[in-house]
């Protein structure tokens, strides 16, 4: 039979509406902490259970945050990735990273459940049914973000993950993509490389992440004061401008970008880090099997989730929208080498 809070109540010598406040986990009653002591402690020998539905329909909240994971594709073109199973190796490392975030964070801050939805064809108003209390919205920026504009004037909180474009009033956490770029090519910079290009789609490709780690390549280029290169997404035309002297390092605006990399110049008699330097941005799993180890910039996937549930639990708390961007740092391993010692090979 269940336990009442009338018996947790009778046997620690207190009121109900003092276990009630004590069981809560709200902050702010003044309850004597030894008495709160013995409440938890009674409630949990007796075996007692909120009735979670009871507080619902008291507060009108749940206490559950929602979960919306876009689907997340290939960043790259088949033709480029040769062998390489693009879909699974952005789902084993991206996807799996959000939600070890958000299930830590969500421990941490004691959410009773997330519920996780999932992405793609639902109807915006399918989130509105009063089954959570705020919205995560992990984003595809290679898909747009309708469904952010749709639920512009929801009337929950709602924070979006992965990227930095959201309606007005809504909260945001990303990764600083452009601060990455910068940094992969100071690295190379640093290591003596003024011909750098950048392989990827950047600008052209019209997707968020990729057009602001090409301007960090082109920031970190125009302060250095060296000439920026076009941007090559094709195999042949790198090895090309490898083989005129115009290449000597290469930036990829993702690891997977690198891979195909390193497949084009296998096929052309060509190897990392001999004859050409590579940096990739991402650290996927497997990053440290790329060319021998892939030089990489981190992609704090994890955490950025992490950030985003406290981010909207403070939002249920009346803090206003606010975005956030979190610097990413450099995975130094064996791909990238000083242009001297390319030059003695």
């Amino acid at each position: 039979m269940k336990v009442k809070i009338t018996e947790v109540a009778l046997a620690a010598g207190v009121s109900s509406s003092t276990v009630s406040k004590v069981l809560s986990g709200r902050t702010g009653y003044a309850v004597h902490a030894a008495t709160a002591e013995r409440v938890r402690q009674v409630a949990v020998d007796l075996g007692y259970v909120p009735d979670a539905a009871a507080r619902n329909l008291r507060t009108g909240r749940t206490g559950q945050l929602g979960v919306v994971l876009e689907a997340v594709g290939s960043s790259e073109p088949d033709s480029l990735l040769g062998g390489i199973t693009a879909g699974s190796a952005v789902r084993r490392t991206f996807d799996g990273a959000i939600m070890a975030g958000l299930n830590d964070a969500a421990r941490e801050l004691g959410v009773p459940a997330l519920v996780v939805y999932p992405g793609g064809g639902k109807s915006p108003l399918s989130y509105l049914d009063g089954r959570v209390d705020g919205l995560l919205i992990s984003c595809d920026p290679m898909r747009g973000h309708g469904l952010l504009e749709a639920l512009k004037d929801a009337p929950l909180p709602i924070v979006a993950l992965w990227t930095e474009r959201v309606p007005s009033g809504m909260s945001a956490v990303d990764v600083d993509h452009q601060a990455g770029g910068a940094l992969a090519t100071r690295y190379l910079l640093e290591l003596g490389h003024h011909r750098i290009a950048y392989y990827g789609g950047g600008e052209a490709s019209g997707v968020e992440h990729f057009r602001r780690r090409e301007f960090g390549y082109r920031e970190a280029m125009l302060a250095a004061g060296v000439p920026v290169h076009r941007a090559i997404h094709d195999g042949t035309l790198l090895i090309e401008a490898v083989r005129a002297g115009q290449v000597s390092a290469v930036f990829a605006e993702t690891d997977l970008a690198a891979a195909a990399v390193v497949q084009a110049l296998s096929r052309a008699g060509l190897s990392v880090p001999d004859d050409v330097s590579l940096v990739g941005f991402d650290d996927i799993l497997g990053a440290e099997y790329i060319a021998g180890g892939l030089t990489t910039v981190y992609h704090p996937a994890a955490e950025m989730a992490a950030e985003g549930v406290h981010m909207l639990v403070r939002r249920l708390q009346g803090e206003p929208p606010s975005q956030l961007l979190l610097p990413p740092h450099l995975i130094v391993r064996r791909s990238a080498q000083t242009r001297s010692a390319t030059l003695a090979r």
